[in-house]
């Protein structure tokens, strides 16, 4: 869902509400909050069968976009200023679905279509980041997946582009370098919904953006490169992750409430 941004500023619909005190004893707040990040987010397709067996035993299953292959995004991100910290991290998220679900694409802008229909959700199925305390809070509050530990996430965006050179536990994930989209476009404000898987413990929730969304096809003086030594570069190459689309949010803002499912806290 998308609107115009007059009225109240993000932060002031969202106020904080509440402290959590983390294992290590830090102290966060809640909701989390993000003032400023910039993205880019690679949309390509994927194998559909490879990606259901990645996700088996979830309560969620790929959405199809025909033709044996599923959507798939690779997040970049730099994060500026957030109530964890600033910090760096990769996200490889599907749009997933709880009933068998199929929106067709025959071009790759279409692709995005799969998570925009009213029964998807956004599954985050894996998140490397190089600081401990937003770490902690997205396994200990949200059940992200997110690797325990610091590992070194090499993002850097300039006037040109975005270069990113991934790695985790000692062998690389992804390398490559892609050109941003120039052409400007409007603010908004949008809502996303999301899902964690049960690795940690699963829960629901809706995020709130004020962004800026450029787009390009991935193609000239882009690189792209996966490496199946580490674990999600393994799943990248074995469900043939091809980069289609470069989405570009600069200086995004947003806010992450408690899961929908807090008191509930795990889902069976």
């Amino acid at each position: 869902m998308q609107t115009p941004t007059p009225g109240p500023s993000l932060f002031e619909a969202y106020p904080r509400t509440e402290d959590y005190e983390l294992s290590s004893g830090v102290v966060c707040q809640i909701p989390y909050t993000c003032h400023s990040a910039d993205f880019v987010v690679l949309h390509g397709p994927a194998d559909l069968e490879a990606v259901r067996r990645l996700m088996a035993g979830q309560r969620y299953q790929p959405v199809s976009v025909g033709g044996g292959k599923c959507a798939a995004a690779l997040w970049i991100a730099d994060y500026h200023d957030t109530s964890c910290g600033p910090y760096k991290e990769l996200i490889l998220s599907i749009p997933a679905s709880l009933k068998s679900l199929e929106a067709p694409a025959s071009a790759p802008m279409e692709l995005l279509q799969a998570g925009a229909l009213p029964e998807a959700t956004i599954y985050c199925h894996k998140l490397i980041l190089d600081k401990q305390v937003p770490i902690d809070f997205g396994r200990e509050v949200h059940g992200h997946a997110k690797h325990p530990t610091p590992q070194p996430v090499d993002i850097s965006f300039s006037a040109q582009g975005c270069r990113f050179d991934v790695a985790c536990e000692g062998k690389r994930v992804v390398v490559g370098q892609v050109r941003l989209p120039e052409e400007p476009s409007p603010s908004v404000r949008a809502s996303f919904g999301f899902v964690t898987p049960k690795e940690v413990f699963q829960t629901r929730n809706i995020m709130h953006f004020e962004l800026e969304s450029r787009f390009r096809l991935f193609g000239e003086g882009d690189e792209f490169s996966m490496s199946s030594e580490s674990t999600l570069g393994k799943e990248l190459v074995d469900m043939r992750f091809t980069p289609q689309v470069v989405q570009y949010l600069p200086k995004t803002r947003f806010v992450m409430p408690k899961p929908l499912n807090w008191r509930g806290a795990k889902e069976k």
